[in-house]
């Protein structure tokens, strides 16, 4: 099972809830080889990464976007490199 992790501001900015939106949208498909966690504000994950940006995704460890919400097609491509 492949770990997706999810970081957006709480409350979150435009990209935020675009991103919060299109995993929404794109979970269900994805959902029987990965595991979907979605932090929402500043907490001790986003400490661990690092991450002093959001909306940011990050696939089995590896930061895979962050900063900007991605289109469908580049998630789908993220996931698709990392496994999914």
């Amino acid at each position: 099972m492949i770990k997706v992790e999810v970081f957006a501001s709480e409350p979150p900015c435009s990209g935020g809830r675009l991103l919060l939106k299109l995993i929404d949208r794109v979970r269900s498909d994805f959902e029987d080889k990965a595991e979907f966690i979605v932090h929402k504000g500043v907490n001790d994950a986003t400490e661990a990464y690092g991450l002093a940006t959001t909306p940011a995704i990050i696939i089995d460890g590896d930061i895979r976007i962050i900063g900007v919400c991605p289109s469908e097609e580049t998630l789908r491509n993220a996931f698709f490199e990392a496994g999914l």
